[in-house]
């Protein structure tokens, strides 16, 4: 443990990471940091072009492409027609689960 009456008058009585005012020297230091890092991105993004823009034209191009075309067709026509009944069984018991819910918060406001 550091005797803080010895360190602080070594120092003029302020501790050695404080300036004159009792300020932390690091906390204005991380908050010129901060500040140049947030102008820095700042202006880096006016000047490139918007990321949305670009992962929009990116979703357009591969979207329009013919092994895009070839798996769309693939999972229509050979994977979809055997998941349809899973999916309507998920869809059913899903249903069932809703149901009960709503027959158990009816049950409690009739209670009140």
């Amino acid at each position: 443990m550091v005797d803080e009456g010895r360190s602080g008058a070594a120092y003029g009585g302020a501790r050695p990471w404080e300036d004159r005012s009792g300020r932390a020297a690091g906390t204005i230091l991380a908050t010129a940091v901060a500040a140049g890092i947030i102008a820095f991105l700042l202006r880096r993004s006016r000047e490139e072009e918007e990321p949305a823009n670009r992962m929009s034209r990116f979703a357009r191009n591969w979207a329009g492409s013919d092994s895009m075309e070839a798996g769309r067709d693939f999972v229509m026509d050979k994977i979809l027609p055997e998941l349809k009944p899973a999916l309507l069984s998920a869809l059913s018991e899903v249903e069932d689960v809703v149901d009960q819910a709503f027959r158990r918060i009816e049950k409690n406001i009739k209670k009140l």
